[in-house]
């Protein structure tokens, strides 16, 4: 596992890198190009990976990467998370964070329904007042926004 990780970290800092590219990598009199940050960083994260896999060739693993139960911990948070981010997409920011909390706290906090759907809608309503009202910078509408003039 270690390996593959380092590896997947060397290409994507590998991407980063071409990608940034494309873009000014230098410095002029006006400052970094667009491209100089993103690919000092790639290069770094290039450089990282390549270590560690070299770190960690021939080296055994003393035990088992993860147990079931230790895999279903996790998938029953990144399940959810990627479901946040599907979500995202259809009903906007503030409908699917609201939808994530609540099911997060009934799941893993073992609340009830009320509590739980409570604090949902009460997220709702404190992301949009901060970013959209406080800071005008509104964060990704859905068809409920949308229904309600928002």
């Amino acid at each position: 596992m270690e390996i593959g990780t380092a590896a997947l970290l060397a290409v994507v800092g590998g991407i980063v890198s071409v990608s940034s590219l494309a873009h000014d990598i230098g410095w002029s009199a006006t400052g970094p190009g667009a491209g100089y940050f993103p690919f000092r960083v790639g290069v770094l994260l290039t450089v990282a990976g390549v270590a560690l896999v070299i770190q960690h060739l021939g080296v055994r693993p003393e035990a088992v990467f993860a147990t079931r139960p230790d895999l279903r911990r996790t998938l029953g948070v990144a399940l959810p998370t990627a479901a946040l981010v599907g979500g995202t997409m259809v009903l906007g920011s503030y409908v699917a964070s609201g939808l994530f909390l609540a099911f997060m706290m009934r799941r893993h906090g073992g609340y009830g329904w009320l509590p739980a759907a409570a604090l949902g809608a009460v997220s709702i309503a404190v992301f949009y007042t901060v970013f959209d009202l406080w800071f005008r910078v509104p964060l990704a509408k859905g068809p409920l926004e949308a229904a309600l003039g928002l």
